[in-house]
């Protein structure tokens, strides 16, 4: 028992309880984080529509890929194979090519212009995600922010009772 109390103590050392936007103390702060993580969990069980982004947030390397093309697609500015392989330098070029064409292949990923930016070049392929993706992964960020929101909703009830 004494060493989950430590286990205890050194986690919560290290948690940026400040950032949250509701008051807790480091006393009472696992119970609460119990409820919050069974109110986000189901938002990591992709529903079976969601296929495109269960696939691009499958592993390390496709999320790392996937955040660099939806950002890029949001941005409006262009994105290629190189340009992707550059900015994750960790992975090979083989690899992120490797990814790219495999999401591709399956139509999450689309030869497409950039949304704001005109390329001069035309040796250069411009990657946007495919609508669904798109759709899928603004749906699950509005879920996220719903569901922190009810969370948030749910905490304060529970203070308003013990403060009657």
């Amino acid at each position: 028992m004494s060493d989950q109390i430590d286990r205890d103590k050194r986690i919560i050392s290290e948690l940026n309880l400040n950032k949250l936007p509701f008051k807790t103390s480091t006393k009472n702060f696992f119970s609460i984080y119990e409820k919050m993580y069974l109110n986000i969990k189901p938002l990591f069980k992709f529903k079976e529509d969601e296929y495109a982004l269960k696939w691009c947030l499958s592993t390390n390397k496709r999320m790392r890929v996937f955040l660099i093309i939806f950002e890029a697609n949001e941005e409006g500015y262009e994105v290629y194979k190189e340009s992707i392989a550059s900015q994750l330098s960790e992975f090979s070029y083989k690899t992120v090519a490797q990814i790219i064409d495999d999401g591709m292949k399956k139509g999450y990923y689309l030869n497409l212009a950039p949304r704001t930016v005109t390329s001069t070049d035309k040796k250069i392929r411009n990657i946007r995600p495919s609508e669904e993706l798109v759709v899928q992964s603004i749906n699950w960020s509005i879920d996220l922010i719903d569901n922190l929101m009810e969370f948030q909703k749910k905490l304060k009830k529970l203070s308003e009772a013990k403060n009657t």
